[in-house]
């Protein structure tokens, strides 16, 4: 992964007149690393004294070489002395850079908009921007790259209101660059995530709506998705072309914490569904989505743990699917659940699992991908075996190749109960389902 330098002037906010030489150094996604050539305490006479006083910062504002601003957020502070030398050096890591503006915390409501870069979406929804021309004019051939300027409600597509005032749009993009004297002009098209706010909104906000949006695309592609960029957009931070043309400087945010995206080839063929094959029900899905339920986030987040297994396969994936789709049930299916414990004999044991997971799998009795006869008393049997502990293994247990399979039913039945809670109809999660080549589904 590339190193990014900043190299420049640093302080914190409570002392703006103390401001220290250092360098900043970012791996994308992994490290945001600041050392200084000494400290940012006033009334340290000597390099000890310094070390005894170190601490951390929640905000470090700094400016690079080339006029830069930066803000560092969480900070931890080390504060080092070697041998006989008559200062100190600090090392601050930050969970959190901003690049290309100042801010007083990740609540400072400063930004009216968002560009998110996302590798899948440019697969997921085709830009269409650049149009290659063939001309075969008395057998002398020519080639023509042409870039149409759209205005932006052209490229917009699908835009979006989704809860507390913000709005979601896929946007088609386009760039040019000439290279040295027009020698290799290159041409870029791609398809991006602009998300806007009704009033002015916070780093944090912002980033929790990319996240979420990534998260959709997850469940679209199949497969771990994680945005490359993301630029925030401030009315105070901007510049003028001309009379009228007013054009804002971007504000790159990255964190330690958050997913780099997926270095896995990306083979479309593989996702579940893309914008096309849901261009009706997209927006009506996104906003369920967004609607950030608290007794669906779990189900979600259960999902995405379970599209990729790290590492080894082992009886925690299975427990990951089978929590979900349980939960799912008890959630969401339970008038369902009840009407089917009514057709079942009076002096039946109750088996709440069972139950459930019996009414979850004739819900989807007309999905093809979904087989009516995974042996569901050995799912039962296996989580309980695992899940509590238990000193003895049930014979109606599975364990190796028979668990994998148990697992990959039960992921088949989540996608489909997600794909239920947002509206979709059996028939077009069958449709979808279908027309994917995922090795899930086949």
């Amino acid at each position: 992964m590339e190193v990014i330098e900043y190299k420049g002037l640093w302080w914190v906010p409570s002392n703006k007149d103390r401001k220290v030489a250092g360098i900043l150094y970012h791996i994308p996604g992994e490290e945001i690393r600041l050392e200084l050539i000494g400290t940012f305490i006033p009334d340290a006479s000597n390099s000890i004294v310094a070390i005894f006083n170190a601490q951390n910062e929640g905000i470090i504002h700094g400016q690079d070489a080339d006029g830069r601003d930066i803000t560092l957020f969480e900070s931890i502070c080390n504060i080092t002395h070697k041998g006989k030398s008559e200062f100190s050096t600090s090392i601050y890591k930050a969970r959190v850079i901003a690049v290309g503006m100042h801010l007083d915390g990740l609540d400072d409501h400063r930004f009216f908009k968002a560009s998110v870069k996302i590798p899948e979406l440019s697969y997921w929804l085709y830009p269409a921007t650049v149009q290659q021309i063939h001309v075969d004019e008395e057998n002398e051939k020519s080639l023509y790259v042409k870039m149409p300027q759209q205005p932006n409600e052209d490229r917009e597509v699908a835009k979006t209101k989704i809860s507390g005032g913000f709005s979601v749009a896929l946007c088609r993009n386009a760039t040019y660059h000439s290279g040295n004297f027009s020698f290799k002009p290159t041409f870029e098209q791609y398809t991006s995530l602009t998300i806007e706010s009704k009033n002015n909104a916070s780093l944090k906000q912002f980033y929790e709506r990319a996240v979420d949006f990534e998260r959709f695309m997850s469940l679209a592609t199949f497969r771990e998705v994680g945005f490359s960029e993301l630029a925030l957009f401030s009315k105070e931070n901007f510049f003028t072309v001309g009379k009228e043309q007013v054009h804002y400087h971007p504000v790159l945010v990255d964190t330690v914490f958050h997913q780099n995206p997926c270095a896995k080839k990306i083979e479309k063929h593989r996702f579940i569904f893309d914008y096309e094959q849901i261009k009706a029900e997209y927006q009506e899905a996104i906003k369920r989505w967004f609607k950030n339920e608290e007794k669906f986030g779990a189900i979600r987040a259960h999902y995405l743990d379970s599209i990729d297994y790290h590492g080894p396969f082992s009886y925690i994936n299975f427990l990951v699917v089978i929590q979900a789709v349980e939960g799912y049930g008890r959630r969401y299916l339970r008038k369902e659940i009840a009407e089917y414990r009514k057709t079942l004999p009076s002096d039946r044991k109750s088996q709440p699992l069972l139950e459930i997971l019996q009414t979850v799998f004739r819900q989807y009795s007309d999905v093809q991908i979904i087989n009516q006869s995974t042996d569901l008393e050995a799912i039962v049997h296996t989580r309980n075996y695992h899940s509590h502990l238990l000193p003895q293994k049930s014979p109606k247990a599975v364990d190796g190749f028979e668990l994998y399979d148990l697992t990959d039913e039960l992921r088949k039945i989540l996608i489909c109960c997600i794909l239920s809670y947002l509206g979709f109809t059996n028939h077009k999660i069958d449709e979808l389902t279908q027309h994917s080549y995922n090795n899930l589904f086949q």
